[in-house]
């Protein structure tokens, strides 16, 4: 019986094959996705996030012309659409930028609303250099991004490129010719146009650092050559608006200064209002700002004034009674008042100080005072107006 025998094995192959190819059907995986070159049209630009500004060096009358007071780093977004496939030929986004013909700016250094502080923008490329974006006759390119998507995704999808730039504020001037008052840079000055583009390319057209040449075609519809131009306060608002150079000083937060006004007897307060001879000191800042005018305000540390120019003594079990604390300024001979008022520092060179003599003073009739421990303290306020 040969033909059964012969039949059910070609059943049993068929079965086999039927098989391998299930398995490989099952095996096999989703396809694989395919870049598909592009070109990018419909750009638009929206700015980052600029980070705080950070004081680099500060402005004391010792400041070098050139010094870099101020920087902070902005991120410029370019959101665009993918224009379809472009074959073979592949396509790049390229953010160019430069300043255009108008007020001479040296360096790239543009002038700012306060005369004598200068505004800088390099850009922050992805090849780890800084560029500076000067005033020249073409756009000079910062950035670049492979423009191709995903075919499984489709067309349709949105995409980004983020161009990464630092700011500067610069002095241009000796410290001493700035203008006085406070210093608020909101607004960069004269007629140069900041002028950055995203313009899509034929891969390796542009090089980082080189000049760009804009086409005039748009072909496609929408493909992006658009220009985004800043003027006046639009570049500081670029990176999150205008920043107040403040007029201060180095204040240190932890520092006490221990006077000691010595021993003294009752016999050397013979009567109410009778003082001690006093210990000078003086209390100084640092690292002051050209135009910083610092005034200080002094309060007792243990509450309850008759007098608010008398410092009332730390209550302790030893503590004496009937007696004060009194400071006079040596800038105008007054006593020092622990009531908020304001007393000005005098400056000099970058350090602003404040001379003192501090003292005791009797407050109590006979039937009031008491020898024992003298102690008291005083908060000091720094403000800067």
């Amino acid at each position: 019986m040969p033909f059964p025998t012969a039949f059910s094995w070609r059943r049993f192959y068929r079965s086999v094959q039927v098989i391998a190819w299930l398995l490989a059907a099952l095996f096999a995986g989703p396809a694989q996705a395919v870049l598909v070159q592009s070109q990018a049209v419909q750009c638009a630009f929206s700015n980052g996030a600029g980070r705080p500004w950070q004081e680099v060096t500060p402005l004391a009358s010792t400041t070098p012309v050139g010094a870099v007071l101020y920087q902070r780093s902005v991120a410029l977004y370019t959101n665009y659409r993918y224009g379809g496939s472009s074959g073979n030929v592949a396509h790049e986004l390229v953010s160019a930028g430069h300043w255009t013909p108008g007020t001479p700016l040296p360096e790239g250094i543009a002038p700012t609303n306060i005369s004598g502080i200068g505004f800088k923008i390099v850009a922050s490329s992805s090849d780890g250099v800084l560029r500076d974006i000067l005033q020249s006759a073409k756009p000079v390119a910062v950035e670049k991004d492979y423009v191709r998507y995903d075919s499984s995704a489709g067309q349709n999808q949105r995409s980004q490129m983020v161009t990464n730039y630092v700011q500067s504020l610069v002095l241009t001037v000796p410290p001493g010719q700035l203008p006085g008052g406070k210093l608020v840079v909101d607004r960069v000055a004269g007629s140069a146009v900041l002028m950055l583009y995203a313009v899509d390319l034929v891969r390796g057209v542009a090089a980082l650092g080189g000049e760009v040449t804009i086409p005039s075609d748009n072909i496609p519809l929408g493909i992006c050559r658009t220009p985004y131009p800043l003027m006046g306060p639009a570049i500081i608002d670029m990176g999150g608006g205008p920043i107040t150079i403040p007029n201060t000083c180095v204040v240190e937060s932890y520092k006490t200064i221990p006077v000691k006004l010595g021993r003294f007897s009752l016999a050397d307060f013979p009567k109410v209002g009778a003082t001690s001879s006093t210990v000078p000191f003086r209390i100084e800042l640092s690292q002051c700002a050209v135009n910083a005018k610092p005034q200080i305000t002094f309060t007792d540390k243990v509450s309850g004034h008759s007098d608010p120019s008398v410092l009332n003594l730390s209550p302790s079990g030893n503590a004496a009674k009937g007696f004060g604390i009194v400071m006079t300024n040596e800038l105008n001979g007054q006593r020092i008042k622990y009531d908020g008022t304001p007393y000005d520092m005098q400056r000099v060179g970058d350090s602003a100080v404040i001379p003192l003599r501090a003292g005791y003073i009797r407050t109590g009739s006979d039937a009031e005072i008491k020898v024992g421990d003298a102690d008291g303290a005083a908060e000091f306020t720094f403000t800067f107006p």
